[in-house]
């Protein structure tokens, strides 16, 4: 490696389609390792209502032909009618075309289809750090950065609402970017249709049009675009986005300016009247303090990224200022510019509309592409450093920085192994001691099934009873299990009735002292769940 990224490298490295590759094949071989959260059915009722609501209309014989659809909801009822389904609708699709009945193998295909798009936002990330830094080297290591973060990594195969529009968000700002650095009217419908499928997903991806266009006009600004030039492209932008985002999205249909708006504000406000347990006390999630998401952000993002964000974020305001308050001097500041945009702009938001936020800062996902952009250009701005008072180590500074990240991602890449497939509980050394007692851990429900499974090992009745906390049902978890021990299982809503109780302390992260633990599951030293044996029962565990 040269002392310098600056210069262009031309034609990418082999390095590149390896790396792809191997990513590609090891989620066709770890998709089916991870459990099912406790959002995933919502998910596929979301898509299902919407597939029938559709096929009624163009192929109605689809629907009265599949008894799938007999108990799915009618969309003009339905209570959360207004998610966006560009995802869902056609999973949905894809199972009922392939007659997929069996519960586990319907999730598995979502967790194949949630890893596919989200490979895509790997693709995207790299071509944006390319594209930015001139070298196909930094492009790589952003596209590494975002496989080597844990959190993120997990939910590649099974959240496919934050995970997919973060992929989606990427692959619309990639469209962005190039439709910005030269406006033709090509990259402007290829940029609307990204936009759509970004918008279609969550609609916190109206951002990229509001960027898009704001960027436009100060190009205008700066003489680097013509006026003719962006009033056409973006024009045709504008309405085209407009017209692919009704066009997909049937809840739109019968008023498409009415329900948008009226979709942004539910969103803005989401209604979920539930619980958080944040620094160890528990609180509505309508009241959780400004800070809720930053700290999240703080403690589960790897300290190599935090620091490269901090100073590329710096760098970024420095160069404003010594402007004169000119936005930006030339493309790559442009960028800069428009990925620090991505990541201030939705942090403000959620503070200034105080939203409602659950489950760490997954709501956020889709800044996180653009904090690794920046965190790229710390992360150059620190190799480019010579300080001139450290010795020897001024001189092997470079070398030294290069060996610093190689060990701080090889860490990361220790702890995820094995974590595996718990990635998702992930904190780095900010979060301090004893975090169960301070921050949720496995809100998502995924234990429930690896601590089903021991209990199948080690229990070999022919019926088991067995029950979870009334707020988080296992029922999701127990249809993730082969047939014939899915059968097995009696799913009980009372103390009385079970022999086994399961918990991942969600909403109760206190001891259960009245029940005698008999297995606990742990992961990344952090405790994931709690299998307890019920004393009233007749049946006693070996």
């Amino acid at each position: 490696m040269t002392n310098s990224f600056d210069r262009s490298k031309g034609r990418p490295s082999p390095l590149v389609l390896i790396f792809f590759g191997l990513l590609f094949v090891l989620g066709l071989f770890i998709y089916d390792d991870y459990g099912i959260s406790v959002d995933e059915a919502i998910s596929r009722d979301n898509g299902m209502v919407t597939l029938k609501h559709v096929a009624n209309i163009w192929a109605p014989s689809f629907v009265a032909q599949d008894p799938t659809f007999d108990k799915v909801e009618e969309l003009a009822t339905y209570h959360d009618r207004d998610y966006g389904i560009l995802f869902e609708t056609p999973v949905c699709l894809l199972e009922r075309l392939l007659h997929i009945d069996d519960t586990r193998e319907q999730y598995l295909l979502r967790h194949l289809m949630t890893f596919l798009v989200s490979f895509g936002g790997v693709i995207a990330l790299y071509q944006l750090g390319k594209r930015r830094f001139n070298d196909w080297r930094l492009g790589l290591l952003g596209a590494v950065w975002l496989v080597l973060s844990p959190r993120l990594f997990a939910e590649f195969f099974y959240n496919d609402k934050d995970a997919v529009f973060m992929a989606l968000f990427a692959v619309a700002t990639n469209t962005g970017v190039r439709f910005l650095l030269r406006p033709t009217l090509g990259r402007a419908a290829w940029h609307a249709l990204a936009c759509m499928a970004a918008i279609d997903v969550r609609i916190m991806g109206v951002l990229l049009p509001v960027l898009t266009v704001s960027f436009l006009v100060v190009k205008v600004l700066h003489g680097e675009v013509k006026p003719q030039t962006a009033l056409l492209t973006g024009s045709l932008y504008l309405v085209l986005t407009s017209a692919l985002v009704t066009a997909f999205w049937p809840y739109l249909w019968p008023d498409p300016a009415g329900n948008l708006g009226q979709a942004f504000n539910n969103m803005k406000n989401f209604r979920w009247g539930g619980q958080v347990f944040y620094l160890g006390e528990s609180m509505l999630a309508s009241e959780i303090p400004w800070h809720y998401a930053l700290v999240w952000i703080c403690i589960t993002t790897p300290i190599l990224y935090l620091l490269g964000f901090l100073l590329g974020a710096g760098r970024i305001m420095l160069q404003f200022l010594r402007r004169n308050w000119r936005i930006w001097q030339g493309e790559q500041e442009m960028q800069d510019v428009l990925f620090l945009a991505l990541v201030v702009g939705p942090l403000f938001a959620v503070i200034v509309f105080h939203s409602v936020l659950y489950d760490g800062w997954r709501q956020l996902y889709f800044i996180y592409p653009a904090m690794l952009l920046i965190a790229l250009r710390g992360w150059l701005l620190a190799w480019h450093w010579r300080p001139s008072n450290l010795g020897l180590l001024s001189k092997q500074w470079a070398t030294t920085i290069l060996l610093l990240t190689a060990v701080s991602m090889g860490y990361v890449l220790f702890r995820m192994v094995r974590a595996h497939p718990y990635q998702n509980v992930y904190f780095n050394a900010l979060a301090g001691k004893n975090i169960e007692n301070k921050l949720e851990v496995d809100y998502w429900g995924l234990s429930y099934l690896r601590g089903l499974e021991y209990i199948m090992s080690v229990d070999h009745r022919p019926r088991i009873k067995v029950r979870g906390p009334d707020w988080q049902p296992i029922e999701l978890s127990v249809g993730m299990l082969p047939p014939a021990e899915r059968n097995r299982v009696e799913v009980v809503h009372s103390d009385a009735d079970a022999e086994y109780f399961i918990t991942n302390y969600r909403w109760h992260p206190e001891p259960y002292t009245d029940r005698n633990e008999i297995k606990r599951f742990e992961a990344d030293g952090l405790r994931l769940y709690s299998i307890f044996w019920m004393p009233q029962s007749w049946w006693q565990p070996n």
